[in-house]
């Protein structure tokens, strides 16, 4: 009798990361994902230049010396050069180019998830990224991009790094543009060997692309320490702007970027405010206990939790020892971590709520995510709208600086189109003292602040000889003009001989 057969064994079952998935329904996702970044963060098209702005402007056009070393010369030169070729200085279109690269982020996000998750849950996670209120001031600020530039090469890094053959070596290119865009990605080589991948190396940190990226992050910390950036080498005093150190600030920073991440809703949020954030310190220790808690659990180490994690505190470490600079938009990058996390949690969530019989409960899983999806971009949406809406003392003026000072240098930018300067003209700008105000110094400071002590009157008014502020009127020559102004950016021209007469009859109130 003739021995049956042994059938052939199917195909080995690809890994997940190598099934096609691209199919209608993932291709949803990637739109939805990237229609909700754009609907929260779309009234930053609307808004002039702020503060920071003006010095990539003035570099542009030569007003300020050229960056020359590595040090941001992606985003602090290369892109306004770019840009001020392409648009000149309209904002509108600097802000779409911040919109799109934001939206190139959470579309890059979605690929790098739903390669190792299910499709709802990268869904769920990219929404969450896309749509988080903390990003606010690196979309409403041009010069936010930096931080935008920074994650969108580097998480086209990550993905280049577990692709097939040589198309890994792409890795090393994007990582440099990344920290040619913003230093707060050198750490991300770490990253690499324990991302979850189709193929894990028994030695991943001796992987070539491994090494070369590393390679990479040394050398740009080596000349970022010799070129003594922001005179990191120096002994800088601790009231410096990026005076660093190790000391009790770096745990108070990381409870309150941590607190920021996880308090997001419309109902708790009650400030925008950049400094550390006591209020917001026991959303920190009740993330922190969840997430130690949920370490536990096997499934979702194996939806990537642990990475998730790793991540977060990977991109948010380079941050943590500045002493006073402790700012929402630096969670731009670490969030993407935690919406790593989120994801995991949803994948998890759905999974325990799988059928006895065994089927995949995908429907359900759909109906879950677009909810959650469509909930965190209302509440996005409304929470985005409230910090770019809150007025501060004065109805004309915002709690938010960078929407309070584009809004005065849009005002200024328009008197000074409206009355036109003669070539050589030098402008004094000069706020009358309001008798029994307060705040009068700071207004006057604000107004400073706005135009970067006058660069942006030089770079927006190239016909300008030179810009001072004074705090008491006093004769100047003829041919120069005194810009009298008022808290909000309002302000008129007049001679020195116009503004003396009037001095003499009463006391000139903005």
């Amino acid at each position: 009798m003739a021995r049956p057969r042994k059938q052939a064994s199917p195909p080995p079952r690809p890994e997940p990361e190598t099934r096609a998935r691209w199919d209608g329904v993932t291709l949803a996702a990637l739109i939805a994902t990237c229609i909700a970044g754009a609907f929260v963060f779309r009234s930053a098209l609307g808004y002039f230049f702020a503060q920071d702005d003006f010095a990539g402007l003035a570099r542009a056009a030569g007003v300020l010396p050229r960056l020359t070393g590595p040090w941001r010369f992606l985003s602090g030169q290369t892109y306004f050069d770019l840009m001020r070729a392409l648009a000149g200085l309209d904002p509108r279109p600097y802000h779409a180019a911040s919109l799109l690269a934001h939206v190139g982020c959470g579309a890059l996000l979605f690929v790098l998830l739903s390669a190792r998750l299910p499709t709802a849950a990268a869904f769920v996670g990219a929404v969450f990224f896309a749509v988080h209120p903390a990003l606010f001031t690196a979309l409403y600020s041009v010069s936010g991009i930096g931080e935008i530039l920074a994650l969108l090469f580097g998480l086209g890094a990550l993905l280049a790094a577990t692709a097939r053959g040589r198309r890994r070596w792409l890795a090393v290119p994007l990582f440099a543009s990344s920290l040619l865009a913003k230093e707060s990605t050198l750490l991300l080589p770490l990253a690499v060997p324990l991302l979850p991948s189709r193929k894990q190396s028994a030695r991943p940190f001796l992987d070539p692309v491994f090494g070369s990226l590393a390679a990479l992050s040394i050398m740009y910390l080596a000349y970022f320490l010799v070129s003594d950036a922001f005179g990191v080498r120096s002994t800088l005093p601790e009231s410096a702007p990026y005076a660093l150190g190790v000391g009790d600030h770096v745990l108070w920073n990381f409870l309150s970027y941590l607190g920021w991440t996880c308090n997001i809703t419309i109902l708790t949020v009650r400030s925008f405010t950049d400094a550390v954030d006591p209020s917001v310190h026991p959303y920190a220790f009740g993330a922190l206990v969840i997430w130690i808690a949920a370490a536990f659990s096997a499934r979702l180490r194996a939806r990537g939790w642990l990475y998730g994690g790793a991540l977060y505190a990977i991109l948010l470490l380079p941050v943590l020892p500045l002493r006073n600079h402790t700012y929402h938009y630096y969670l731009y990058a670490p969030l993407a971590g935690a919406a790593w996390c989120v994801a995991a949690l949803f994948s998890t969530a759905v999974s325990a709520a799988k059928p006895a019989d065994g089927s995949r409960p995908a429907r359900t899983a759909w109906m879950g995510a677009v909810l959650v999806a469509t909930l965190l971009t209302v509440n996005g949406a409304l929470l985005v709208r409230k910090i770019e809406t809150q007025p501060f003392v004065h109805p004309e003026m915002r709690a938010d600086p960078t929407i309070d000072r584009a809004r005065i240098a849009q005002r200024v930018t328009g008197a000074l189109r409206d009355s036109p300067v003669p070539g050589g003209t030098a402008l004094w700008f000069w706020s009358p003292q309001m008798p029994g105000d307060r705040r009068a110094g700071y207004w006057k400071q604000n107004v400073r602040d706005a135009l970067m002590d006058g660069l942006a009157v030089r770079v927006l008014f190239p016909n300008v000889r030179a810009v001072e502020f004074v705090d008491e009127f006093r004769p100047v020559p003829p041919g120069d003009r005194y810009a009298v102004y008022a808290r909000d950016g309002h302000l008129r021209l007049a001679t020195s001989a116009e503004l003396e007469s009037l001095v003499r009859v009463h006391p000139i109130q903005p």
